[in-house]
């Protein structure tokens, strides 16, 4: 038979006193492991959730580069059809300007120094067959009649504005006094002209 020593009441108290703080120290460590699991883990799903934020705000920054870019580039492209559309109506207009002045002074003029040239270019190589526009032959005609058969005005008219192309008569060599030949080797220039006076 096991003998207690000491007064039961008194240790009985000692006994829940020490398993209460060992309880009381149990649920402390118990609440601190749990506060840091759940600050650990909130700070996983702030560090989780700044990461996503910051991957979405960089494609955000991309899409809306991307954009700008684009955007940029279909302003420039619109921009650069307009101002080639105003350029090639310049130029159209010149050539239609041109076309009505051959009733002028300085056509005839044209023509005539062209084909003196000529004339004296085929007296060494031989005779050259001359085509013209439409609405030149009878111009061109008169004024090669004056060469003995030098110059030979075609028939077939050319697709050219004003002016002349002079041919040997098998095609081997070809001299383009076209109006719009001349407009071709300036156009560089005359768009030059005409995107200052847009741009003014």
């Amino acid at each position: 038979m096991s003998k207690i020593i000491g007064d039961p009441e008194r240790l009985a108290e000692e006994a829940v006193k020490d398993d209460i703080e060992g309880s009381k120290k149990l649920l402390s460590e118990a609440s601190n492991a749990a506060l840091k699991l759940l600050e650990d883990s909130y700070k996983r799903a702030l560090e989780e959730a700044e990461k996503a934020l910051n991957e979405e705000f960089s494609n955000l920054e991309e899409q809306i580069k991307s954009l700008r870019s684009k955007l940029e580039f279909e302003v420039k492209s619109r921009l650069a059809e307009r101002r080639n559309a105003y350029i090639n109506s310049i130029l159209d207009e010149a050539r239609k300007r041109l076309k009505e002045a051959k009733r002028e002074e300085w056509y005839r003029d044209f023509m005539v120094r062209v084909m003196e040239l000529l004339a004296s270019e085929a007296r060494g190589t031989g005779r050259l067959v001359i085509k013209v526009a439409g609405d030149d032959y009878e111009l061109a005609a008169g004024i090669a009649s004056k060469y003995g058969g030098l110059l030979e005005v075609s028939g077939d008219p050319a697709n050219i504005v004003g002016g002349l192309i002079a041919e040997t008569p098998g095609g081997e060599t070809r001299l383009d006094y076209s109006l719009d030949h001349i407009l071709e080797r300036n156009e560089a220039r005359l768009r030059s002209v005409a995107l200052k006076a847009l741009i003014e």
